[in-house]
Formats: C-alpha cells, sequence, structure tokens
C-alpha cells in the first residue's frame, strides 16, 4: 500500500508569505491572529482559515495524482488562530477562554467536513490533527476519516507538553481504527516522547501509526535523534509509520516521512521543502530466527510471545 506525509506550509506561514517583510502588516496580523489579545479579531481568523482550506484542497488534488492509499497531514493542520502569549504592550482579553471554545468549535467542525468531503471526492483516507472541542473542552485531535468520507477514529492527544496544558484538555485512550488498510491509531507530536504510548497501540494490534507533529527532536538531542526515535518506535510496534510535519518554519526538523515496520525509512522530505513523502509498506512478512526449526514462530510472533508483563507494574506505581 502507498502511504504519504505531507510536508506543507502553515495557515500562518501562508498569511506571512502574503505580508512579505512588511513589519507594520506582520505585527497586526498577530495583534488580530492571537486569540489572547484584546485586539483579536475572529472575521479576520475565519475569512483567512477559509482561505486556507483552498490551499489545502490543491495539496489533496496533488497527492490523488500519485495514487496513495493514505494521506497525513502535519498537527494543528487547521488552526487559523492561536492562544498564545501576548506582548507586554498588548492587554490581554479578558474573554480568551470562552472566544477559544467559540472559534475552535468552528474551525474544529469545518475542518472535519472538509475532510470528509476531500476523502469521499479522492477514494483516499486522509487524517490529521487539529483543535476541537468536545463537551465544553478543547482537545488537540486526530482526525482519520475514510475513502468513504465516513470518521473512522477520533484520537485526543494522551501526553501535553507545558504550553498546550494552558489550553488543552489531556486524552484518556488510545483507540484505533479497523480500516481497509488494517489498523490505524495515532501518537501525536509530543505522545511519541512515551514508548509506553505505543506500546499501548502495539498491543491492541495497531499495523500504522499515524505521528502528525510540529518536530521531532528534542533539546540537546542530535539533530537526526527524532527520525532514529521514529524508526525504533516503528520496529518495537511493528508497524508502519507515517510522520507529518509542517515546512519552513522556526519550530525545528522537518523531514516528513514514511517508516516501514522494520524500521526501514521508505520516504522522506528533504529538509525544510514543501512536498509529499511517499513510500509502499508491506505487512504479514515473516522473520525466521535463523538456526531456529522451521516450526518456530516468526521473530515478531515470539517476541510478543515472551512478554512478561506481570513484571511491568512499577510503571504506573507513580
Amino acid at each position: 500500500m502507498k502511504l504519504a506525509a505531507a510536508q506543507i506550509l502553515s495557515s500562518n506561514a501562508c498569511i506571512m508569505q502574503g505580508l512579505a517583510n512588511d513589519p507594520v502588516k506582520r505585527n497586526e496580523h498577530f495583534k488580530k491572529y492571537n486569540i489572547n489579545a484584546s485586539t483579536f479579531d475572529e472575521a479576520y481568523i475565519r475569512a483567512n482559515g477559509e482561505a486556507y482550506l483552498d490551499y489545502l484542497e490543491e495539496q489533496v488534488r496533488e497527492a490523488a495524482n500519485w495514487k496513495i492509499d493514505l494521506l497525513l497531514f502535519p498537527e494543528f493542520c487547521f488552526q487559523p488562530g492561536v492562544a498564545a502569549g501576548v506582548h507586554p504592550t498588548i492587554p490581554l482579553n479578558p474573554n480568551a477562554r470562552a472566544d477559544a471554545l467559540r472559534v475552535f468549535t468552528w474551525s474544529g467542525k469545518l475542518f472535519t467536513k472538509w475532510l470528509r468531503r476531500q476523502a469521499k471526492a479522492t477514494g483516499m483516507l486522509i487524517a490529521a490533527a487539529s483543535f476541537t472541542v468536545r463537551a465544553g473542552k478543547i482537545y488537540n485531535t486526530g482526525l482519520l476519516v475514510d475513502e468513504h468520507g465516513e470518521l473512522a477514529l477520533r484520537y485526543e492527544k494522551v501526553h501535553l507538553p507545558f504550553d498546550e496544558k494552558q489550553t488543552v484538555e489531556f486524552g484518556r485512550k488510545y483507540n484505533i481504527a479497523d480500516t481497509r488498510l488494517g489498523k490505524i491509531g495515532f501518537a501525536i507530536c509530543y505522545d511519541m516522547q512515551y514508548p509506553e504510548d505505543i506500546a499501548c497501540l502495539a498491543m491492541q494490534g495497531v499495523q500504522i501509526i499515524l505521528h502528525p507533529s510540529g518536530g521531532y527532536t528534542g533539546p540537546g538531542e542530535p539533530a537526526d535523534m527524532g527520525q532514529q526515535r521514529l524508526r525504533v518506535r516503528a520496529a518495537d510496534a511493528h508497524a508502519a509509520l507515517v510522520y507529518a510535519c509542517f515546512a519552513k518554519d522556526n519550530t525545528g526538523c522537518r523531514e516528513s516521512c514514511v517508516i516501514a515496520p522494520n524500521g526501514e525509512v521508505k520516504a522522506c522530505v528533504t529538509g525544510t521543502d514543501v512536498g509529499f513523502a511517499v513510500g509502499e509498506v508491506e505487512f504479514g512478512i515473516k522473520h525466521p530466527i535463523s538456526g531456529a526449526p522451521a516450526a518456530t514462530p516468526d521473530w515478531i510472533a515470539l517476541r510478543r510471545a515472551h512478554r512478561r508483563p506481570q513484571t511491568y507494574r512499577s510503571l504506573i506505581a507513580q
């Protein structure tokens, strides 16, 4: 099957391109774009969000030309406004929480409908992560839509870094979807730092791990550590892994990629370029153990059979 990660421009990057290098216009943009600022402009956010969907639709059409089975977009894929820190010269928005709930309710519903329409039109499975609202709370949500335009999976990010905790609620379960391509689950950005997250997906038989992210190398790590981590996580779960990140911004390493269940990098977008990592992966490949009798289970089955969960209790002791 053919899996793809889209390395694209963010909504903010698209707007900034249109403003060229005009510092006055860029400053005005940020004042309108930030929900936490008293200068926040909801009409501006909605207009730019709707325009950005046109850009995303161009990416879907291009991906469809590759005859792709599954397409993954980055984390915060459709985020037409932010709830961020405010410059000391700008007063805070006293209604920021209510405004954020309203904006992300609108954007979450609009983006979900858009995903469903695109998947049905192209016959691809399409996935992304963005803010949605459920029961009055904001979640960083993984959305997977199948080839019929049906929402196959909604996953709420479990592990939240310090900045997200200010706005976003923790998810509480590692749910997966059973699709025509196999069993699919999400590990959104910071989730990937926790091997327990991937182990929970593996125990449910996950075959494809979707990793929309804002970057993958941590402070103090070598530049290639992020990709090495992804390769190990894929091999540990014996699952394909698709990683999608934005291009050309200031949040660190890009290099969106597709990784096979054995940890091999099948495709990668070089550096900070805009493009698609398109890789073909196979499932069900047996891995015999050298020198073992023919009846011996393959390496993956044997490794799972030798688990000793009764010894793992210290992982949940604190």
